[in-house]
This record gives C-alpha cells, sequence and structure tokens, in this order.
C-alpha cells in the first residue's frame, strides 16, 4: 500500500466547507488553508502521514515554526525585520523568528483541524481518527506522568504551555492636529471625504473584493448613505451584520465634491472607486493603505488606516465612556472595549500621578477607607459597567 505523506487536499478542503458551513468567513479560511498546507509540506518533508501525526510532533512542528523555519527546503530569514507574517500583520524579530500571536493561531488552525477530523471519524462509526485523542493539545495536564516515557514526575506540555504569551501593546492613534494635516493633504475629494469619513467614525476601512465580499467603509454602496438621517450603514467584519453610525456636515461636503468632481458614472455601486489603473471600479484595501502610506510620508506621520480607529475609540471612552464607545464601535460585547480602551484613559492617568505625587503617605493609607472606588474620574455610567465586569454575580443579585 502507497503512503501519502502530507495532507491530502481533498481533507483539506472538507474541512474548509464545514468551516464555511458554520458560518466562518472568506479571510479564515484562507489563513486555515495556507497554515495546512503549511503543516501539510512539513509533513512530507519528514516522509510523513497525517495518520501518524503525534502530539511530539505537533510540538515539534510548532516550535519548528516558531523559529521561523519555512517549508520547501528555504531557512528561516535572518536579521530580516520588514518580513512581515500574512495573517496577523506581525513582523518578525530581528531573529527571523515568528511573532506570538501568528504562533498561536497556526496551533489554533490545527487544533480545529484534528478536531474535525476525530468528529467526522467518530460520528461516521470508521476511520482513522475515530475515537483518538487529539495530538493537539486541548488543556494543561493536571497530576504526574505516570507510565509514560520520561520519568513519573515529567511534565506534559498542553496547549497552553505551547501558546506563547503575546505581549499587550496599546493601541496607537493618531493626534487630532495630525488628522486635521492629513485630510488637508489629501490629493483628492474622494480622499479626504474618506479621511474625514474615518476620523469621524471610527469605523474599519473593510475592503470590496471578488474573494472575500465587501464589509466596512470601503464596501459600501450607495443606498448606504442616507441623507435625511444623516447616517451611514457599513457591515461590520465576520457575520456582516449591519451597522448605522451618524456623520456630520463636513462629511456630506467633501462627499458631494467626491460625487460631482470625480466619481463620474461606473457600472458599480460601491461608493469609492479607483482612479488611474482601477479606474470605474470599486476601490480596493490595497490601493487605499498604499495611497495612505504615500500622503503620510509626504506629511511626515506615519498612519495606517486602523489608527483613526483607535483615535475615535480613544477619544469616546475618555469623554462618552465605553458604552457609546461599544455603540459607535460596533462591538458585540462590552468586555472587547474594555479590554482594548479602557485602559488608556490618559488624562485621567496624568492626573492621578500628579495627585498621587503630591499627597502625603499617610493619606494614602487612608484612601482604604474613603468612598472612592477607582482612581480615575470616570463618569457614573462607566463606574456601574466597570463593577458589572468585575463583579457580574453582586452586579446580578442587587438588579434581582
Amino acid at each position: 500500500m502507497t503512503i501519502e505523506f502530507g495532507v491530502p487536499a481533498q481533507v483539506v478542503e472538507e474541512f474548509l466547507e464545514h468551516l464555511a458551513r458554520r458560518g466562518r468567513g472568506s479571510y479564515t479560511t484562507r489563513a486555515y488553508r495556507l497554515g495546512l498546507q503549511d503543516f501539510g509540506c512539513w509533513l512530507t518533508e519528514r516522509e510523513q502521514s497525517l495518520e501518524g501525526v503525534s502530539r511530539a510532533d505537533v510540538e515539534a512542528y510548532v516550535d519548528a515554526f516558531a523559529r521561523g523555519h519555512r517549508t520547501g527546503g528555504r531557512p528561516p530569514r535572518e536579521q530580516r525585520t520588514s518580513v512581515v507574517e500574512l495573517r496577523s500583520k506581525q513582523p518578525r524579530g530581528s531573529d527571523g523568528r515568528r511573532a506570538p500571536r501568528t504562533v498561536n493561531h497556526r496551533l489554533s488552525v490545527l487544533g480545529s483541524f484534528f478536531g474535525y477530523l476525530i468528529d467526522r471519524d467518530t460520528e461516521a462509526g470508521e476511520g482513522t481518527w475515530a475515537d483518538r485523542v487529539s495530538p493537539v493539545p486541548q488543556a494543561p495536564a493536571v497530576g504526574p506522568r505516570h507510565g509514560r516515557p520520561g520519568g513519573g514526575d515529567a511534565p506534559v506540555r498542553g496547549r497552553a504551555e505551547l501558546r506563547r504569551r503575546e505581549p499587550r501593546k496599546l493601541p496607537r492613534d493618531l493626534d487630532p492636529a495630525d488628522v486635521q494635516r492629513l485630510i488637508d493633504a489629501a490629493p483628492s475629494a474622494r480622499d479626504r471625504a474618506l479621511l474625514i469619513l474615518l476620523s469621524r467614525t471610527g469605523q474599519r476601512i473593510g475592503d470590496w473584493s471578488t474573494e472575500h465580499g465587501r464589509h466596512g467603509v470601503l464596501g459600501m454602496t450607495l443606498a448606504d448613505l442616507d441623507r435625511r438621517t444623516s447616517t451611514v450603514t457599513v457591515l461590520l467584519k465576520g457575520a456582516r451584520d449591519e451597522h448605522r453610525v451618524p456623520v456630520t456636515a463636513p462629511f456630506w461636503v467633501a462627499f458631494d465634491r467626491y460625487l460631482t468632481d470625480e466619481r463620474g458614472d461606473p457600472p458599480t455601486q460601491a461608493v469609492w472607486v479607483g482612479a488611474r489603473r482601477g479606474r470605474g471600479r470599486p476601490l480596493s484595501y490595497g490601493a487605499f493603505e498604499a495611497g495612505l502610506r504615500h500622503l503620510g510620508g509626504k506629511v511626515g506621520i506615519p498612519v495606517t488606516a486602523h489608527m483613526f480607529r483607535h483615535t475615535v475609540a480613544t477619544a469616546l471612552v475618555e469623554h462618552s465612556g465605553v458604552a457609546v464607545a461599544q455603540a459607535v464601535l460596533g462591538h458585540r460585547h462590552v468586555g472587547t472595549t474594555v479590554d482594548v480602551y479602557a485602559h488608556v484613559d490618559r488624562n485621567s492617568l496624568v492626573e492621578a500621578v500628579s495627585a498621587f505625587e503630591q499627597r502625603p503617605v499617610i493619606d494614602r493609607a487612608r484612601s482604604h477607607a474613603g468612598h472612592e472606588k477607582y482612581a480615575f474620574h470616570y463618569d457614573l455610567r462607566t463606574i456601574e459597567e466597570l463593577d458589572a465586569l468585575a463583579h457580574p454575580r453582586l452586579v446580578n443579585k442587587e438588579q434581582r
């Protein structure tokens, strides 16, 4: 019998179809496809079949992947900080190692894939993976390793141990003066209107493509702009739910100029259309981002489209509270807003540190018995939301 090395293409396609049926988006399935192709090439290099994959093999692959191993016999790239990971968009380190987020994503891909194989064969009552234990660790092991090679007390690596710690990074935002400089320097009415919309609403830039469909600001159609209510509707990332946000007069002024002077009458309902090479076709993410980088370089401001979202979110949290920020950004759960943005109330941080330095030690000791629950001057609604996150059982009990 001929042994097939690597991961059969048919199995990968069946798995991706399974993901699509469960509502996973095109970006997710593409990333999973690339991950499984890489894993399959790694197995082929080792002349190993999918059926024979063990936990030790997964550990070896994840470690090699983290070190920057590239399949196909190519060595890791050394001293190349400009190399960007396709899925995480994070640069590799100077030693060629992949970013922790990229490694953790690959581990999740393998976990989902082997989980699918086990469930498929177990439900069918036959197949190589029926009733098998996944080679991808599911959770940290507890207790000694009795009866296993390596000694009774040798540790077992669970998925939590294979995962890399992801450094927490504060969102990068823009100074309001820099935002205005970028808007003023925009080379076209279209770009000016786009930058105003991004800087006023905080919506994701999104895309309009054949492969991934449409979403975000670039995915808007003419029917998504409502002058009567002064709102625009965007499709959210992932589930593509509709999300409506208000816009102010400066956007409509810039948009009208774009419609009159530049858009013309292209054969598409996309709001934003390309110029030059892509003239008349929906503006793509790649084309917009390239133009934005060029604009940023021209005025001396490092910028990406997502920085406008961070700028709006930070300002909303500081001045209007978490609930308003969640509503504008379109986060399904308030915890997402709190986790990313609630800790960047910079003005309150400065005030708190200044007050701390001026207060005597004895006052700091007495503060434990005081009435202030938080060090920062949050509004009442935000404090209630933070209380709900910190003490959900207590809040639920009071509500009852």
